[in-house]
């Protein structure tokens, strides 16, 4: 089965974002593909909605080969708190200027 066949076969089991329409009828055009990854423009055939869509293909050399989360992930850092949200909205609601002006040193 090759990749438009296999994007097809799988766009029946999807609705629409937009209108709520089956996918099985929308365009499948394939813009690149490099490895086990593609980016595919599919449009709804009911009303012309787009997605850009990046696939990635998960094969047994891959699992071997790769683990299931990008290497290029930065390392994520302490959620931000309810408290600091806070703060940064006062600050900038009693800010009046320039958005740069809250950078500069001082």
């Amino acid at each position: 089965m090759d990749l438009l066949e296999l994007l097809r076969f799988q766009a029946r089991r999807y609705r629409c974002s937009a209108c709520g329409e089956n996918m099985a009828d929308c365009g499948i055009n394939v813009l690149a593909q490099q490895g086990n990854r593609a980016l595919v423009r599919v449009t709804c055939a009911a009303c012309n909605d787009e997605n850009l869509l990046q696939i990635i293909f998960q094969t047994e050399a891959a699992e071997e080969q790769r683990p299931l989360i990008d290497e290029g992930m930065p390392e994520m850092g302490t959620p931000i708190s309810t408290d600091e949200l806070l703060d940064l909205h006062a600050v900038l609601a009693g800010h009046d200027g320039p958005l740069t002006e809250l950078f500069a040193p001082r």
